[in-house]
């Protein structure tokens, strides 16, 4: 793709200052560790998949990092086998770029990044964002972090191969549901057929994503649903899985992706919330409504020390889930 044939949206036009701060930063930087949150998903992955592909067409030296383990749906990823997880040492890096965090806290490596004193790009979506960075791009009107990374790419004149193509592509399919949320503007739509141009492979995207569920997926979907109540004062669609029923059902907390929109289909609810003890003592919080519905998700998510979009946020707690004769609760 030829960078002079995009006209640069809107979005991104009002910020100037900080893309020229982008720009600055990688014309001094030679190694570079692109980061992002923990339990990643398409956006986050994607996002560091194509700024690798970038960069290294810029001859920087990159490493990708995620705090633990990607879904393994992603693999079709370029790069992906090459992504290090947990703590490293920030002695080699001269710049950390951190996408589609929300918070550097949760890129898993924030005490070392502040203490560091190392430049910092940070680029997200989530109007949330701690802002935390030497430059911040933050873009509450982008569907995607991947939408956004894939302008810069643009911004910096770098031409889209089908990997990078394909990587941003899947960033954006995850966040928009597949085209069906209401964060689909006409910019989604147009970058995303550019991407499709330069041979991002959208049936790899598909089949990965949805093409199919395995039987451990199906057995925690199904606990979810059977678990489903709603909450008439609050109009909430409300379901939990506990780690026992993780275990029970041989499934990781990926194998409930998309199981809290589809509890936010149900008529004459205001919102979905599934919450999830991913590991002993540990829960996640994930909520979704729609614009017709009114709610803020994302003022809920706040009360929890969480975060996100209006339509779409989540938190993390500490905490075990029991069930006695009221119903379930924390403790």
């Amino acid at each position: 793709m030829n960078p002079d044939s995009i006209t640069v949206p809107k979005f991104l036009a009002t910020y100037g200052k900080e893309i020229n701060g982008i720009k600055d930063l990688l014309a001094k930087a030679q190694n570079i560790l692109i980061t992002t949150h923990e339990r990643p998903d398409s956006d986050a992955v994607g996002s560091i998949l194509a700024l690798l592909g970038a960069l290294v067409k810029m001859g920087k030296s990159v490493t990708t990092h995620t705090p633990d383990d990607a879904a393994e749906f992603l693999n079709y990823l370029v790069g992906f086998d090459k992504i290090k997880h947990g703590k490293l040492s920030l002695a080699e890096f001269d710049l950390i770029i951190a996408v589609d965090h929300s918070g550097i806290q949760r890129t898993g490596l924030g005490e070392e990044i502040k203490a560091s004193g190392k430049p910092v790009i940070a680029i997200d979506h989530h109007f949330t964002s701690d802002r935390f960075g030497t430059v911040v791009l933050v873009v509450p009107d982008a569907a995607a972090t991947c939408e956004i990374i894939a302008e810069i790419i643009l911004e910096l004149g770098i031409d889209f191969d089908a990997e990078i193509a394909t990587a941003l592509l899947s960033g954006i399919v995850g966040d928009t549901g597949s085209f069906q949320h209401s964060n689909v503007s006409s910019h989604v739509m147009q970058i995303s057929s550019k991407l499709m141009e330069q041979g991002a492979n959208l049936r790899a995207i598909m089949r990965s994503m949805y093409g199919g569920r395995s039987l451990s997926a199906l057995r925690i979907t199904g606990r979810a649903l059977e678990r489903v109540q709603a909450n008439p004062k609050t109009g909430a669609a409300i379901s939990i899985i506990t780690h026992q029923d993780l275990e029970e059902c041989g499934a990781t907390v990926d194998d409930l992706a998309g199981v809290v929109n589809l509890l936010n289909s149900i008529p004459e609810t205001s919102f979905s919330f599934l919450l999830t003890e991913y590991e002993v003592g540990k829960l996640k919080g994930s909520l979704r409504s729609e614009p017709e519905k009114e709610v803020d998700v994302s003022q809920i998510a706040k009360m929890f020390g969480g975060g996100g979009h209006k339509l779409a946020s989540g938190f993390e707690v500490v905490g075990t889930l029991v069930k006695d004769e009221t119903g379930w609760r924390i403790v």
